[in-house]
């Protein structure tokens, strides 16, 4: 599959937004509802669409047609023990797997971040996503384990 990256714009909001529940597919993360999850990732893509701020960016993923196949949101953070500068991918999904969709739009970012010269570049999955097989591929490794205790 031929692919085009793009910067993501107003009219990408509803394709975004249909890609969302893929993110509770293995599973809700830290404890939340799978509404609350789909909820949440929908307002804060839709903020970070329209606000388009600096340090953050939406690319979607086109197919040789023209059709959208994916999405990615990466922000920049701040690390906490140099406090310097990191690409962290918040959001990243597509509408088919295992047509290298994914692999493009990782590679996106990390060349977004590249361009920033930022040292690392991050990102979170829920255990047993079948993604971690692709990400481990481009490089990633574990960092630190996040323990949640739900507590109401």
């Amino acid at each position: 599959m031929t692919l085009t990256l793009r910067a993501a714009t107003g009219a990408d909001e509803a394709f975004i937004h249909a890609l969302v529940p893929r993110f509770v597919e293995h599973g809700a993360a830290d404890g939340h509802t799978d509404d609350e999850v789909i909820d949440g990732t929908r307002r804060v893509l839709s903020d970070a669409l329209h606000a388009q701020r600096a340090g953050e960016t939406i690319l979607i993923a086109e197919d040789e047609h023209g059709e959208p196949a994916g999405f990615i949101y990466a922000v920049t953070h701040r690390d906490f023990f140099t406090d310097e500068p990191y690409a962290h991918i918040s959001e990243v999904a597509v509408a088919r797997s295992g047509a290298g969709v994914g692999a493009a739009l990782i590679e996106a970012a990390e060349t977004w971040a590249n361009e920033r010269n930022y040292r690392f570049l991050s990102l979170n999955f829920v255990e047993g996503n079948a993604a971690q097989r692709l990400y481990e591929r481009l490089g990633f490794a574990p960092g630190h384990r996040h323990f949640v205790k739900r507590l109401r």
